[in-house]
């Protein structure tokens, strides 16, 4: 299998690998999200095999699709959380596609300690501010949230409009209808542009004030909170553009990634969970 899995790959491989369940996951190529969990459960490869699909709507079409020629019991889907609420399972859903606790698969990539650990080396020769203790990457990690912050309260109040009217807001030009992935990309006058959507929406609300009230209601959360409402792929960026040692393209960053993975290669519990709650459900 190269390039894009399509359907009839991931069929032919599953049946090939005859492990126990197929669990369909977003990304690209298997480098992408499936690497990250075959990292972590690659002891549960007679349970469990990994594969790509781009974006949650695709992986909820290929699980459906799946199912039908596989069985029900055989495919499940596991996508990010994104705006939903706080899932809680079991029962899954009966179309089989669950949701991460976390934000997205990210946030489980922004550890401090595991941070802290894999920076370390570096920082015996040279002190590197913010990161020399595991105290001082804690306040780093949890900087780069709060610098997130701003970013999740207009991502999630242009989602409000989206949800208030679609056909309005699908006229909308582009830029004003896309998410930001970073804090420097969003609008000068973030206010007033949220404010224009709502004109152009016909909305009553004044969506400017809903965007500063999610702003401070986020300001308020925990740690732990923002982990669950807060991108982790927006803070991945930043984490990359401010990190201590100096890097040079992808392929720089993938290997810092691969070490920190290396170090921090125990499954999330609440991952860790969640599979064992498919594999119960997949031979009720």
């Amino acid at each position: 299998m190269t390039g894009y899995p399509t359907l009839t790959d991931i069929e032919v491989k599953w049946r090939a690998a005859k492990s126990g369940l197929c669990l369909i996951v977003e990304g690209e190529t298997d480098q992408d999200d499936p690497w990250f969990y075959q990292h972590w459960f690659g002891a549960e490869s007679r349970r469990f095999t990994f594969f790509p699909q781009d974006g949650w709507e695709r992986v909820q079409t290929a699980v459906a699709t799946l199912r039908a020629s596989l069985g029900q019991r055989k495919v499940y889907g596991l996508i990010d959380r994104d705006f939903e609420p706080a899932p809680s399972y079991p029962p899954l859903p009966p179309d089989g596609v669950v949701r991460t606790a976390k934000y997205t698969l990210e946030n489980y990539l922004l550890d401090a300690e595991c941070w802290f650990n894999t920076v370390h080396p570096f920082t015996l020769r040279q002190a590197k501010p913010g990161w020399n203790t595991l105290a001082e990457t804690q306040t780093t990690m949890a900087e780069l949230y709060r610098q997130c912050l701003s970013l999740s309260a207009y991502n999630w109040t242009l989602r409000q409009a989206r949800t208030a009217n679609l056909a309005a807001f699908a006229t909308l030009p582009e830029r004003e209808r896309e998410y930001r992935e970073r804090p420097k990309g969003l609008p000068a006058d973030t206010v007033g542009t949220l404010r224009a959507v709502q004109t152009h929406l016909e909305l009553t609300d004044d969506w400017g004030q809903l965007y500063l009230d999610r702003l401070t209601w986020l300001q308020d959360q925990s740690f732990t909170e923002w982990e669950q409402l807060v991108s982790g792929k927006y803070v991945l960026k930043l984490l990359r553009e401010t990190f201590p040692l100096r890097l040079s393209g992808q392929q720089a960053w993938d290997d810092m990634l691969g070490a920190y993975m290396d170090i921090c290669h125990t499954p999330p519990p609440d991952l860790a969970a969640l599979l064992e709650t498919i594999w119960q459900d997949a031979h009720l």
